[in-house]
């Protein structure tokens, strides 16, 4: 049995807490390797790693809350006004489509906002830092880079650069998510699709637990698609078929590994903190 769901909202606090807890064991793995790698190549640095380590470990957490919560309530607030992500289940656990067009465009719209916040905050920010940068670099006779740094911070902050950033992070968001949704419907439809367990609390749908594998084999495929247009562009533009498949290759990995790690967080996590909410009504 088929049924469509539209997302009308995320709770924020779910959304909050399990987005974060999830890039706390990534954090945590990264650190890991880190450590692991300035251990082989520069053992006598390994006291320093414990400082990165907090830093990496400490910084995600900060950034994660903020990132999290902003994301929920700005997809919150975009659907009152727009047409939000309709999902179609089959037998209420696997599934199989996604809207391409209005997932593209809510998503990508998060994302422009987002990049503008940065934008206006760096706006503050940003000329303080450089400024002292710059005079340090003056005063140690490093007039060429400063000057560079200066010509730099100049173009930045001109209308025609702010507006390209703007215009371009909504472009590139949006072809790449429609992308993404296409290609996951094109798996969806030969069985492929993801699988989740699903439970009613009250007005919200709970989701309990993800299918690791057909999880971490959606990512792969859309990675390794990704990035095989990202290598025949890069072809076009004076590449080599070596990169190309690297980079086919690595994405094909990466997003295997990727996937796979994040259900299997999700999955350890979501008894402990909680699962994540959605309201999902019927379409």
């Amino acid at each position: 049995m088929v049924s469509v769901k539209e997302l009308k909202s995320i709770d924020l606090a779910s959304f909050t807490i399990i987005s974060t807890g999830i890039a706390l064991m990534f954090s945590i793995i990264s650190a890991i390797l880190l450590t692991i790698v300035i251990g082989i190549t520069s053992p006598s640095a390994i006291g320093a790693s414990i400082y990165i380590i907090t830093t990496i470990i400490v910084g995600t957490l900060m950034y994660s809350i903020y990132n999290s919560f902003f994301q929920g309530f700005l997809y919150n607030t975009l659907a009152k006004k727009m047409n939000t992500i309709k999902i179609a289940f089959k037998d209420e656990k696997e599934i199989i489509k996604i809207s391409t067009t209005e997932t593209a465009i809510i998503i990508s719209m998060i994302i422009t906002i987002q990049t503008i916040l940065i934008y206006l905050v760096s706006v503050f920010l940003l000329p303080l830092l450089l400024s002292s940068v710059v005079q340090t670099l003056m005063y140690s006779g490093q007039s060429m880079l400063a000057y560079s740094i200066y010509q730099f911070m100049m173009l930045l902050s001109q209308p025609m650069t702010i507006a390209m950033i703007i215009f371009g992070t909504f472009i590139i968001s949006f072809i790449f998510i429609l992308l993404g949704c296409y290609i996951y419907n094109i798996l969806a439809n030969s069985g492929r699709g993801a699988v989740v367990s699903l439970s009613k609390e009250g007005n919200l749908t709970a989701i309990d637990s993800i299918d690791v594998l057909k999880f971490a084999i959606i990512f792969a495929v859309i990675s390794c698609v990704l990035n095989l247009i990202l290598g025949i562009i890069a072809l076009i533009s004076g590449g080599n078929f070596a990169s190309i498949i690297g980079s086919v290759i690595g994405g094909l990995i990466a997003g295997f590994v990727e996937g796979a790690l994040l259900a299997v967080f999700y999955n350890f996590l979501a008894p402990k903190l909680g699962k994540l909410k959605l309201e999902l009504i019927d379409f």
